[in-house]
Order: structure tokens, then C-alpha cells, then sequence
């Protein structure tokens, strides 16, 4: 469902009745699966569908169109128009914020031409579930008729509404986050006061800010959400420390950790042409920012959409048990571990993890594992005072040989290589 907290549902509700009262159109809100949950009483269901819904899998069919026209309006942003699976014209309108898409609008139940024998025709062949064909043309003839020019009116009107809404909403949103990201920092800069001298100067050097970067883009290629954004708020708070506060320096630096964290975003999976658009409307808005404040906030809100274009996992339907999997993963990487140890521990089979991990990640379960040791092994190369074989030994791999095969295939050179580049 539409989140009540982003959304002045209420509201959209009141606006919505009202449309539909001057139109005579029926409206109604659906979440990304395409389940209504807002329909209104001034333009119930016409007779038609409320016909074709009465059959079996009637709802099934009528859900499954209103799921792909939210997904195609998402994808391009605008009104989107098509035939419902029983036959009707139906448009979408997007409801997105903060680039997340929440739902959609959808207005329909019309024709924009006559029915004739073709029509009809078709009408049977969408519909092979009803037996009684001659109510159901009947039911169709009393639809009404609208020209194109006034669809498409009706669906510019509804689409300019409901962007303002979303814009009043990211507004109060986004200054509330803004003071959030203030009281944060604040609390941080006092914790930080209270610790001694020889520690505070040791947490504020370029060498742990690089140490923070280099573990928030590891955890932005393996899609840790939750991971990424709280080491991120102490990468955002030691950038503000080391810089004082000089806005023209922190600019300069998000604008790298940008840049940087949109690499990461596609080597875990995003799209590359979609995080290059965010990345440039990212760029835009900074640029008009005048506060340290609403850089953070702007960089976290990137953030936040590029995990979601890569994994996306909260919105998918197991995305539950592969996630249970990945922490599963991150926290027994050391360990010998294989697919059967991560199946058992969710109690289920290996060979439905494995499609899971298809389905949700387009990679193995073993993919994976080694992807997170790889990840593991490159921070671990760091330390001078653990040799290959320890690193090899550390990540969980039994061969050190395998290990240096392995981690030239991912990172493009010997692990001894990598090393030696590193002093």
C-alpha cells in the first residue's frame, strides 16, 4: 500500500473524489502489485466490469492490468495508456517519491469508439471465462464513449495534480530529514568531544575517512541497505569534521562520493544508463544547495535510490528469505560454507534458494559467497601484518592458489600484486 507517511493520502483521496465527480470517470489508487484500495463512491464499477469481475479469475485478470500499467508508468514517468486484458482503455498515472515508486492512479471503464462487430469479436476472445456472451455485449454497449482529446485532457490534469501533491510532500519531507540530519550530526560532534584528545584526532584523519568510503561502496556493491546508510550518516559526519564545516571542500567531496557510489551501484547490479541520470539530477540539485545540510540529505536520498535500483529486494516477492540469505552470507563468510548451509538455515531447499538467488539477483548463491570473501579479502589486503595465505585463510578460502585465482578474475591482478601496490 501507499505509504502514509510519505503520502497525504487523505488528501489525495479528496482530490481524487472530486475528479472523478467532474468527470464522471472512475478512479482508484493501486499499490505496485495492482491491488485497489481506493475506489470511490461517486463513479462505482460500470456494469461491464462489474461483470467481468464476477467471473472466475475475473479480479486476477483486472489486478494484473492495473500491475503492468503502474510498472509501465513508473518506467517512463508519464500517463500511461493501454487495453485492460478484458478489453477496455484504461491510463495510468505514476505516484512516485523521491524516485521510489509508490503506486499509481488508475482512470478507466470507457471507450473511445463506438464497439462494432470486430470489437465484440474480440470481446469473446479476451474473455473465453464468460458463458453468457450476449450480457456481456449488452454491458459493453452501455459503456461510455469519450473522444481521445478528452482522455488524454483528463489524464494531463490528473498527472499535473498529483506532481504537485508529490512535490508538497518531498518538501516537508525532505525538511524534516533535514533537521534529522542536523541532530545527528550535532549528537555525533558532542560524543566526540567527550572522547579523549589522542582518539578523537585519530577518528577525524583522512585515513579513517577512506577507511569508512572504501567499506560504504563494498557494502553498496553487495546491496546492504541497512549496512550502507549507517555507514554512510559516520562517512558524512568525519567529512564534515575534517573539512570544518567549509562548504566549498564538502561540495567537492560528496561530489566524488557521488560519482563513486554510482560505480558501485552498477557493479551491483543497477542499471548504468538509469544511475547516469540520477547521478546528473543529483549534480543539478546540489548545485543550488546553499546548506551542508541539504548536501547530506541530497547524497543519502541518492543513496537510498541507487540500493533500491540495484536490489530493490523489499519490493520483490521473496525478497525476504534472500535477504535473510545475504546476512547469513556476511556474517559466515570465514567459514567453509556452501549453498546447503545457507538453505539450512532457512529451512529450505537448496535448489529453491538457488532460483531465488536467479530470480532476485540474476547470480548463484556460490556467486555470491565469493563475491562478499572477494570484498572481505581486498579490505584485508590493507593490513601489512597478515600475509596472503592469512588473508586466503581469513575469507574462507582452503586453497591459496584458488583464493589468487579467484581474486584475479575480480579485482584484475595477483593478490601479491595487489599488495605490493598498496605500500
Amino acid at each position: 500500500m501507499v505509504d502514509r507517511n510519505l503520502v497525504d493520502l487523505q488528501y489525495l483521496e479528496d482530490v481524487l473524489d472530486n475528479f472523478s465527480k467532474a468527470t464522471g470517470l472512475h478512479v482508484a489508487i493501486v499499490n505496485k502489485k495492482g491491488e485497489s484500495f481506493g475506489i470511490f463512491d461517486t463513479a462505482e464499477r460500470c456494469g461491464f466490469c462489474r461483470y467481468i469481475r464476477s467471473k472466475p479469475s475475473g479480479v486476477a485478470k483486472c489486478r494484473a492490468s492495473y500491475k503492468q500499467a503502474t510498472q509501465e508508468a513508473s518506467k517512463w514517468e508519464e500517463p500511461y495508456f493501454f487495453r485492460c486484458r478484458a478489453g477496455l482503455v484504461i491510463w495510468a498515472v505514476p505516484i512516485s517519491l523521491r524516485g521510489i515508486s509508490l503506486g499509481s492512479i488508475i482512470c478507466s471503464q470507457v471507450l473511445l469508439w463506438k464497439p462494432d462487430r470486430f470489437f465484440y469479436q474480440e470481446l469473446r476472445e479476451l474473455n473465453p471465462e464468460v458463458d453468457d456472451f450476449t450480457e456481456m455485449e449488452k454491458k459493453a454497449g452501455q459503456l461510455d464513449i469519450i473522444s481521445p482529446v478528452r482522455f488524454q485532457a483528463a489524464a494531463d490534469v490528473l498527472y499535473v495534480t498529483v506532481n504537485q501533491l508529490m512535490k508538497r510532500d518531498l518538501l516537508v519531507l525532505e525538511n524534516v530529514e533535514t533537521y534529522k540530519m542536523q541532530q545527528r550530526i550535532h549528537k555525533e560532534l558532542e560524543n566526540r568531544k567527550l572522547k579523549p584528545l589522542s582518539a578523537a584526532k585519530e577518528g577525524d584523519d583522512y585515513g579513517a575517512y577512506l577507511h569508512s568510503e572504501r567499506s560504504f561502496l563494498r557494502y553498496i556493491r553487495l546491496g546492504d541497505k541497512s549496512r550502507a546508510e549507517k555507514n554512510l550518516h559516520t562517512l558524512l559526519t568525519q567529512l564534515f569534521v575534517k573539512s570544518s564545516g567549509d562548504q566549498a571542500m564538502i561540495k567537492l567531496r560528496i561530489s566524488e562520493l557521488a560519482t563513486l557510489a554510482s560505480r558501485a551501484a552498477v557493479e551491483g547490479g543497477a542499471v548504468a544508463e538509469t544511475v547516469m541520470v540520477l547521478l546528473d539530477k543529483f549534480n543539478e540539485k546540489i548545485n543550488d544547495c546553499q546548506r551542508m545540510e541539504e548536501f547530506f540529505f541530497h547524497m543519502q536520498h541518492l543513496v537510498t535510490v541507487f540500493l533500491n535500483r540495484s536490489v530493490s529486494l523489499e519490493d520483490k516477492k521473496h525478497g525476504g528469505l534472500v535477504n535473510e540469505a545475504k546476512n547469513f552470507i556476511l556474517e559466515s563468510y570465514s567459514r567453509s560454507i556452501k549453498i546447503d548451509d545457507v538453505a539450512a538455515q532457512l529451512f529450505i531447499s537448496p535448489s529453491h534458494l538457488s532460483r531465488l538467488f536467479r530470480q532476485e539477483l540474476n547470480c548463484t548463491v556460490n556467486d555470491y559467497i565469493t563475491r562478499v570473501r572477494v570484498e572481505q579479502a581486498v579490505e584485508l589486503m590493507k593490513k601489512p601484518e597478515l600475509s596472503v595465505a592469512q588473508v586466503s585463510q581469513a575469507v574462507g578460502f582452503q586453497s591459496q592458489s584458488y583464493f589468487a585465482k579467484v581474486f584475479s578474475k575480480h579485482i584484475g591482478v595477483a593478490p601479491l600484486i595487489y599488495r605490493n601496490s598498496l605500500s
